[in-house]
């Protein structure tokens, strides 16, 4: 449906490589605010905390890939 423009990657954030990588986005966005897991970011940013429903998940892809495009 996206081609090449969408790229989609689990990271277990329980493995210490996966924090130390992600260290910014897991300190600044998820433990500062208290998110809970699983936590959905688009473009290093959290979208969505506590589910990762495709119904939720769609539109902000979709709104990236808009911008993305413009």
């Amino acid at each position: 449906m996206y081609g090449d423009t969408v790229q989609v990657e689990y990271l277990d954030v329980s493995e210490p490589a996966v924090q130390a990588e992600y260290a910014d986005l897991m300190i600044s966005q998820a433990q500062e605010h208290c998110l809970p897991y699983p936590l959905v970011a688009i473009e290093g940013q959290v979208r969505l905390a506590g589910g990762a429903e495709y119904y939720r998940i769609m539109p902000l892809v979709e709104e990236a890939g808009a911008a993305y495009r413009s």
